[in-house]
């Protein structure tokens, strides 16, 4: 009971209880279970991704250059065209590390929507030191200067 302007007023209360039966409980559970798995599925994939990739220069696309997972020997060659598609899934924070000779390395740390990278290998400059050997043909008469 409750009182408005001077006067008791009385209500009712009715409760309504539904029961559920077997095949609902049953329908739910494999409704609550398919959207636990369908996360975890997309949890799964933002977690590891494909990386492709094109590595470059300033003279253009380089052939052969070589990217490695750091710290494995899991890792690809550049095509032709400089590109590659590693072949492995990455994580975040994976590092790639891309080198080929004549070029300083580069290391590319992998972000959570990393899906294709662009590394540019700067010129590194090589010195080649060589030494050259030649000797006389001249026959000798016994005396040596």
């Amino acid at each position: 009971m409750f009182r408005q302007n001077n006067k008791y007023i009385s209500m009712k209360t009715h409760v309504t209880t539904t029961k559920r039966g077997p095949l609902k409980t049953l329908v739910l559970g494999v409704f609550l279970v398919m959207g636990f798995l369908f996360t975890e599925t997309l949890h799964a994939q933002s977690e590891s991704m494909t990386v492709t990739g094109l590595v470059t220069s300033n003279d253009g696309p380089v052939f052969g250059a070589t990217v490695l997972l750091k710290g494995t020997r899991v890792g690809v060659i550049s095509n032709a065209d400089g590109e590659f598609t590693f072949p492995q899934e990455l994580k975040e924070n994976d590092v790639l590390v891309v080198s080929f000779f004549g070029y300083k390395t580069k290391e590319i740390t992998i972000s959570g929507d990393t899906t294709h990278v662009k590394p540019f290998l700067e010129d590194e400059p090589i010195i080649v030191v060589a030494a050259l050997r030649m000797e006389d043909d001249t026959p000798t008469t016994g005396s040596h200067n």
